[in-house]
């Protein structure tokens, strides 16, 4: 660690993180510029976390407590390769897996940053290579925990308040406990797998009520979506490359005039969307529905108060025209993806479909919610422009 060495500074708007700048490290100290850091939690194969005391000679919170080993992310590095070298300086741990499980920025009168959190299952032993720590011992989480709510304990305040915003340590967001949620409120619509949030788009709640939960997405409104790793969008890549080729998150926002999507009531494999057009007289206009397959909704509020719908997509998708015909959409993607055998199982792409059929069924039938209702829908106009909420990526739950 030294003064001069150059710190990667983040657009502190965006919240999957765009290096924008340079600096010293001095510098992002003194005048607490947004920069991004990591940290992993190191665990044993039987679950305890590593927690260790900071040496007196750090530059923030000497001498304090803390079980995420980690660092700034210094210019031309990524935030793997930062992660990966701290944890090698501070416990000498090197060729463990780190897996990503939360995203978010932290800030106070110290620092500023974006914090990648990781998480390492590691048996071997651990050392104090470069003094940056005094001591350190295994703890059980729920003794952790314990600790953790003495706020008299020294503990670094970053990694308390991100453990209890990721709900890192088993304490996540909770299911929503039979309530409604009032219209005007922003929700995190987030698709993902194997805990980690790949899309995430921000809605406001039209209606909560028997028919489900109706959320509208704004044109221009702020989303997480996925890219392949080179920056090349997942679309204009051909089909053999979209599923295999590496990929990245990205910072964007809700191209179109704006969504309607309804997440229907009960365990249902599907949520319909309200697509939107732009007539030659600037008035909005009504397209069609769109029929997106994907795993049953998981409707939960975190412990800040953020709402989330957590699914998985499916990847084949059905569209309806407005005289409501119905049609496959995206059957080579779903075809590529089955062969592949990485989200689902050949043995699961009957009932895959089987879902868009039903979805198909309702809408020859004029059943709802393809009976016209929304069809000439205006959002609210004071409604403004949504921000994502520190806690959007915790750890995510729906199913493969």
């Amino acid at each position: 660690m030294s003064a001069d060495e150059v710190v990667a500074l983040y657009d502190p708007d965006d919240v999957c993180g765009r290096v924008v700048g340079s600096a010293p490290r001095s510098r992002v100290r003194a005048e607490n510029l947004p920069h991004a850091a990591t940290g992993v939690l190191l665990r044993r194969p039987t679950g305890e976390v590593f927690v260790h005391r900071r040496a007196r000679t750090k530059d923030l919170w000497p001498g304090a407590h803390d079980c995420a080993a980690g660092g700034v992310v210094n210019a031309g590095e990524s935030p793997l390769e930062a992660a990966r070298r701290e944890l090698a300086e501070e416990l000498g741990v090197e060729g463990a897996a780190l897996t990503e499980v939360f995203t978010g920025w932290y800030r106070d009168d110290d620092t500023h940053y974006l914090a990648h959190v990781y998480e390492a299952v590691w048996d071997g032993p651990v050392r104090f290579v470069d003094d940056e720590v005094e001591d350190g011992w295994w703890e059980h989480p729920a003794v952790l925990t314990e600790r953790l709510a003495d706020p008299a304990w020294p503990f670094v305040p970053d990694t308390r308040r991100l453990l209890a915003t990721g709900g890192l340590l088993g304490a996540g967001p909770e299911p929503v406990p039979g309530g409604r949620w009032e219209p005007g409120e922003t929700v995190v619509y987030r698709w993902g797998r194997e805990g980690r949030t790949r899309f995430a788009r921000l809605a406001r709640v039209v209606r909560h009520d028997d028919d489900g939960l109706l959320l509208w997405v704004g044109p221009g409104w702020p989303v997480v979506e996925q890219s392949l790793a080179d920056g090349r969008g997942v679309r204009e890549a051909p089909l053999e490359q979209r599923f295999t080729a590496p990929r990245a998150r990205r910072s964007a926002v809700w191209r179109g005039p704006g969504i309607l999507m309804l997440v229907p009531p009960g365990p249902t494999a599907w949520s319909v969307w309200w697509f939107f057009g732009t007539g030659a007289d600037g008035a909005r206009t009504f397209e069609g529905w769109y029929g997106n397959l994907e795993a049953p909704h998981a409707l939960r509020t975190t412990a800040l108060g953020t709402r989330l719908v957590d699914s998985a997509d499916r990847a084949l998708d059905v569209w309806v025209t407005p005289d409501r015909t119905a049609h496959w959409k995206d059957e080579d993607e779903f075809a590529a993806i089955t062969a592949l055998g990485t989200r689902w199982t050949a043995e699961q792409a009957p009932q895959i479909r089987a879902d868009g059929e039903q979805v198909m069924a309702l809408a020859r039938a004029g059943a709802p919610p393809f009976d016209g209702r929304w069809t000439d829908f205006s959002p609210d106009p004071a409604w403004p422009v949504p921000r994502f909420p520190a806690d959007w990526d915790v750890p995510h739950v729906a199913g493969p």
